[in-house]
């Protein structure tokens, strides 16, 4: 009687003990550093135009990140709109390799029309998803708002990051 309890405890013992080091092994660490271009359709009053967006950021956790970033938005019709931008990227796992993620900062943003430039720094925000095809490969789709002068600037876009 005492040897099936030894084994039943020992048997369970080695499932809770392997299981523990299943979950660990599978936790890898989150690359900190990356890089990513994002391309999209910008959209400022009346003008719309193909915009593209560099970025760099650094992960600390797997749902939190800054961002700096530097934005082509419009070049249309005499109109150029670009944004360098600091942001907080919030990431919130729903699968094993999608996210959904929200950005919260402020862009320096500069409007050259021919009546003249109009430049300011105001917050930016944004609402999108992200699919981790592998550890270091990501797929980026958003929606970034810019409080521009005279009309807001929108930005929905797709991108590619590199984490390393």
């Amino acid at each position: 009687m005492t040897k099936k309890w030894l084994v039943s405890i020992l048997g369970a013992a080695a499932l809770a003990v392997s299981g523990g080091a299943f979950a660990q092994a599978s936790m890898s660490p989150v690359p900190a550093f990356y890089i990513g271009a994002e391309v999209g359709q910008a959209d400022a009053g009346d003008e719309d135009d193909i915009g593209y967006k560099f970025l760099g950021g650094y992960q600390f956790s797997r749902n939190l990140a800054a961002e700096v970033a530097y934005g082509f938005l419009l070049d249309k019709n005499d109109v150029e709109i670009t944004a360098l931008e600091l942001v907080a990227v919030g990431l919130w796992p729903i699968g094993n390799n999608f996210s959904l993620l929200g950005k919260l900062g402020f862009a320096n943003w500069e409007v050259d029309t021919p009546r003249g430039a109009e430049d300011g720094t105001d917050i930016t925000w944004a609402l999108g998803g992200q699919f981790d095809f592998a550890r270091n490969l990501a797929f980026r789709f958003t929606w970034q708002r810019y409080e521009t002068e005279p009309d807001e600037t929108d930005f929905f876009n797709v991108g590619v990051i590199w984490k390393f």
